[in-house]
């Protein structure tokens, strides 16, 4: 009877199976055959006048066995069918997207910066051999942050992957292809590649390049799943600008003032952990440099020196139920900071460091987003070649917000407040205001389309010039 009472239910759900699999026949269990004889479920037909069910005689008792050996058929084919669906589940995830662009310079031919000739504006610097004003990346048309222009600086060389000499124009900002393998029930693998189509430097070359930005092994430490210890190139801890450095996760298009700081990927180790149902998240890092991005100044992927970065942040993240319209919500605060030997130095006694803190709102269709932060690198002689950084406290204020499930808007305050130089040979000087709106619209969780505008307005008595712009990207994710 026992047997009987787990049998019935096994039965029903096999004919509703197999009645879902008539409808998609792509869908059918593989280890179920594909004959017709799974096309009813199978029945037992009482003899005239007698209850099966309190059947004690002879036949009755036959009648239950071989209920009991369908149930057994059918509890082997279920299992069968459900080893054969997880020996298809693939370990290999492949993923990623094409970020099209079209971006309009609205002054200053698309560079953020303008030399200070005879020291009109900054005469307490008029011992170095040239003196700029602005930002080198202050003119970005994409989530990388490449500037439209950097402009033809005297006394340097550097490589303009756009370098659009101010004229409006399209161009793919990357197409990013992304890879995830499971190793085991602990470990998996991930890699991130960039494919970055940009036009050659010199005739007769192909101006393309390929950038590996993360390529990195997680181990999962704990049966939770919420301590992980990550070895390989990987994300940064500082800040919180990296959780959204990619197009396909960023709300807008363009990073912010600071991202330069916080958002390049570090070799080296880490390792994260959530605590006590995620209100307290622990991250710390040994990496070769830091998390700045690998255009400017303060990055080197390999080391030149045996000193290594101290990385770490500190967040409480706190659930916001009391009230019924913050359901699921949550405000989480941070303090990140970094140390060690600055990048491309010989030297492992000259540090450079970081600290700031962040703040997140994190709502259901909107997000309310803040960080701080600021920075010392003390650069070395003239003859060294080797960059000083003096961050003052700077931030952004950012806030996105999906009105509709189609449409989204976004608007950020931007300040940046630097002074870099590299000995007595040239100097920027960086006091600067940004302002940012923009909006997506989503056509399908595989189709965006984002375009944003920003007005860069100089600080500080600094004497103000035009190089705002208007982009745009049209994001197709695989």
């Amino acid at each position: 009877m026992r047997s009987l009472a787990l049998g019935l239910p096994l039965l029903a759900a096999t004919a509703a199976a197999d009645g879902y699999a008539q409808q998609d026949p792509e869908r059918r269990a593989p280890s179920l055959p594909d004959d017709g004889s799974l096309d009813a479920a199978p029945t037992v037909e009482p003899a005239p006048d007698e209850d099966p069910l309190s059947a004690s005689d002879e036949g009755g008792e036959e009648r239950l066995l071989r209920l009991e050996q369908e149930v057994a058929e059918l509890r082997e084919r279920s299992e069968r069918a459900e080893d054969r669906i997880e020996t298809q589940r693939s370990p290999l995830s492949v993923g990623g997207y094409v970020d099209f662009g079209f971006f309009a310079p609205l002054g200053n031919a698309g560079v953020g910066w303008v030399r200070d000739v005879g020291n009109q504006q900054l005469p307490d610097l008029a011992g170095y051999a040239w003196t700029f004003v602005g930002d080198l990346l202050g003119t970005p048309v994409n989530s990388r942050g490449e500037a439209a222009d950097l402009g033809d600086a005297p006394g340097v060389d550097r490589y303009d992957s756009v370098d659009s000499d101010g004229a409006p124009g399209f161009i793919v900002n990357e197409v990013n292809f992304r890879l995830s393998h499971t190793l085991g029930d602990d470990a998996i693998m991930r890699a991130s590649m960039n494919f970055i189509p940009r036009s050659a430097s010199q005739d007769f070359s192909v101006g393309d390049f390929l950038e590996v930005d993360l390529a990195e092994l997680e181990y999962q430490l704990t049966d939770d799943g919420q301590t992980s210890l990550f070895v390989g190139k990987i994300l940064p801890v500082f800040g919180i600008e990296y959780k959204d450095r990619k197009s396909d996760e960023r709300f807008g298009v363009t990073p912010s003032l600071i991202a330069r700081y916080t958002t390049g990927p570090q070799l080296g180790a880490k390792i994260r952990s959530k605590l006590f149902d995620n209100w307290l998240i622990l991250a710390a890092a040994l990496t070769n440099g830091t998390s700045t991005v690998e255009q400017f100044h303060f990055y080197r992927e390999i080391d030149r020196n045996a000193g290594k970065t101290l990385n770490g942040r500190v967040a409480l993240s706190v659930p916001l139920d009391g009230l019924e319209w913050t359901a699921g919500h949550r405000l989480e605060l941070g303090v990140s900071g970094e140390w060690g030997a600055q990048d491309n130095d010989p030297q492992s006694d000259r540090d450079i460091w970081f600290a700031g803190a962040d703040l997140q709102y994190l709502g259901t269709d909107f997000l309310l987003k803040a960080q701080i932060m600021a920075g010392e690198a003390p650069g070395a002689g003239t003859g060294e070649g080797l960059w000083a950084l003096d961050l003052h406290p700077s931030g952004y204020v950012e806030l996105d917000w999906q009105v509709h499930p189609r449409l989204g808007i976004s608007l950020r305050g931007d300040v940046r407040d630097a002074f870099v130089q590299r000995g007595d040979e040239r100097a920027y000087v960086t006091h600067q205001a940004r302002l940012t709106s923009g909006a997506r619209w989503l056509f399908s969780p595989h189709v965006v389309l984002k375009a944003e505008h920003y007005h860069n307005q100089e600080l500080g008595g600094l004497e103000q010039f035009d190089n705002d712009m208007a982009t745009s990207s049209l994001l197709l994710i695989y």
